[in-house]
């Protein structure tokens, strides 16, 4: 229980994955192998406190290549795994801010998706408008040579999801419109 806690929770990385775990689903007994030294609550406070977390990348995670991934597509990718009103979620938009707060790039490549376009693939609304909010850039450009639309912006991105699930992807193209026709009016600049 101690090992497998410090192997995998030495990190920023790790210590997210445990601050989104369920805590009413978690077991707390040293007889039991799934069970954690620390509690959700304990996981999340360490990040949101300490500094050591983001100093090293722990066994577990270098193991798995998870600390190329950067904090903020790492906690974004679990942000639509939850119920809307869990615990984990409202943890997983808090570690969001925090990890922005603390400099994290909220316009990070991972696999050549920033995390505005990882929101737009999951037609995730409360995602992107999160990280619009941050301060993503909806007109970074997909890095995907390999892929039919490489080099598309947000905007494009979700136009051409739309195209092949209107229903799916019609809120998040509204989303999207939405925050350009704001920035356009905050700007001073209209149609």
């Amino acid at each position: 229980m101690i090992y497998h806690t410090w192997a995998f929770g030495s990190d920023a990385w790790g210590l997210t994955v445990f601050a989104l775990l369920d805590p009413e689903e978690m077991p707390w007994s040293p007889f039991d192998s799934d069970s954690l030294a620390i509690r959700p609550a304990v996981a999340y406070w360490l990040l949101t406190h300490s500094d050591w977390p983001y100093e090293r990348c722990g066994k577990a995670m270098s193991a798995m290549g998870g600390c190329s991934q950067p904090l903020i597509n790492f906690v974004g990718a679990s942000l639509d795994t939850h119920d809307a009103d869990s615990i984990m979620r409202r943890r997983g938009y808090a570690l969001l801010r925090h990890f922005a707060a603390r400099g994290e790039p909220v316009n990070g490549y991972y696999h050549g998706l920033a995390p505005v376009h990882e929101a737009v693939l999951n037609a995730n609304n409360d995602y992107l408008h999160a990280l619009l909010r941050l301060g993503a850039d909806p007109e970074l450009p997909i890095d995907s040579p390999e892929k039919a639309f490489h080099g598309f912006n947000a905007f494009e991105f979700a136009a051409f999801l739309e195209s092949r699930n209107q229903e799916a992807y019609r809120d998040v193209r509204r989303e999207l419109e939405a925050y350009a026709h704001q920035t356009r009016f905050s700007s001073g600049v209209s149609n």
